[in-house]
């Protein structure tokens, strides 16, 4: 299901993934405020749901909140 999750979302479910933040520079320094609206609160209406559906969650970012890193594209281990 595709939603936005800065809004609330009232379904069943007992598992989500919330990768909903966009990756790329060029559109998440567009709109800063929505960038950062997706992010926070589209994590707290997702952990919200989760909590009342009592379903696991995934709770995904990108890179771009490590930093400046010396290796493209960072492997899990990368530090």
């Amino acid at each position: 299901m595709r939603h936005d999750v800065t809004f609330q979302l009232f379904v069943e479910v007992d598992q989500i993934s919330n990768i909903a933040c966009p990756a790329s520079p060029i559109h998440y320094q567009f709109d800063p405020v929505q960038t950062t609206k997706t992010s926070v609160h589209g994590a707290i209406n997702m952990i919200g749901l989760a909590r009342r559906t009592r379903a696991r969650i995934l709770q995904a970012s990108t890179s771009e909140v490590y930093g400046d890193p010396s290796v493209h594209p960072q492997p899990e281990i990368y530090w």
